[in-house]
């Protein structure tokens, strides 16, 4: 498994977690993706989709040989309604920043726990899709996977 795939599946892992049952206030963990930009104008239940977005050279000089600055963009959605659209709205971004927080044991040594960058209310391109979602940046310095010589 690359340091790409490792990334995206541990914090796959942690947004798993999102469920009402365990105290989060949507069940979007409940379909979480690693496919890249899942059909979210037309998917009709909650979901969320871990995609790789970038990747940059290290920031800090120390790592630049060892490490990739590597961006990830948690897209979710959950169904809404014109009434309730900004608090379903704010009870995602809440759900994927709690799940996010104090998972550090779940990245192996080399790798950095993610850092938010930014967040983006995503809103339906066309009248009467019942849905908000939300576009979440991380980083992380991962490895550089070198092949043995």
């Amino acid at each position: 498994m690359s340091p790409r795939e490792m990334l995206l599946t541990r914090i796959a892992e942690c947004l798993q977690r999102i469920r009402v049952a365990d105290g989060y206030l949507t069940d979007a963990g409940l379909t979480v993706t690693r496919e890249p930009a899942p059909v979210i104008g037309e998917a009709e239940a909650a979901f969320i989709a871990v995609v790789w977005d970038k990747q940059d050279r290290a920031v800090d000089p120390a790592r630049s040989n060892t490490s990739r600055l590597t961006t990830v963009q948690v897209l979710a959605k959950v169904p809404a309604t014109l009434a309730n659209a900004q608090a379903k709205l704010d009870a995602l971004t809440t759900d994927i920043e709690e799940a996010m927080a104090d998972q550090a044991f779940r990245y192996p040594v080399g790798f950095q726990f993610p850092q938010y960058q930014s967040a983006q209310p995503l809103a339906p391109q066309q009248v009467g899709q019942a849905w908000i979602g939300v576009a979440i940046t991380y980083t992380s310095h991962i490895p550089i996977r070198r092949r043995a010589a």
